[in-house]
């Protein structure tokens, strides 16, 4: 199965009831968007209304940086999805490992040491404020859901790897595997 990457929508357009068939199918296209905010609202329907087809969708969104749509994701597992996507990694641990891997990055790259709210280095006083000013500029726009306030140079909080949620939905969902076979 393919899963596209990133979609790029145009919401204005859809005009898609929850009693539409379809409705589902979209909903699980959206959590390709390019907006995290559509991203998340997409994967609260689709775990709201779980589907077993909806599961490399899912597990797609766990590998993934936005945390709150982690959060969203263990806070919805039931059992019934649990064991669906324990299937889905079973018959697929190439793509598991990856999205694995990708968990480890982004908890690097981005959740480790809180981000970006270290201190920009090389550049005086008087640049510092104009770079920072760019960078959080861009990472507003694209980065994580519900930041999208000015927190002064704060992004996100860092996480011990024993809390970030990223690794407990995998430790989680390994277990349920290992309890399948």
């Amino acid at each position: 199965m393919l899963i596209p990457a990133r979609l790029y929508f145009a919401t204005d357009r859809l005009r898609l009831s929850k009693d539409d068939p379809a409705w589902g199918y979209a909903r699980a296209l959206q959590t390709r968007s390019s907006d995290g905010f559509l991203r998340q609202a997409a994967a609260r329907d689709l775990i709201g209304d779980f589907q077993p087809w909806a599961t490399p969708f899912i597990v797609a969104l766990i590998g993934e940086y936005i945390v709150e749509i982690l959060e969203d994701i263990a806070a919805g597992l039931t059992p019934e999805m649990t064991l669906a996507l324990a299937a889905f990694i079973a018959e697929n641990p190439a793509y598991w490992r990856t999205t694995k891997r990708r968990v480890m990055s982004y908890w690097e790259a981005y959740y480790r040491h809180g981000g970006y709210d270290m201190p920009v280095m090389h550049v005086t006083l008087m640049e510092e404020a104009s770079c920072w000013s760019r960078v959080k500029r861009h990472m507003l726009r694209y980065w994580n859901v519900g930041h999208r306030y000015d927190r002064g140079n704060v992004m996100h909080r860092s996480y011990r790897r024993d809390e970030y949620i990223g690794f407990k939905l995998i430790d989680r969902l390994d277990r349920a595997v290992v309890g399948q076979v």
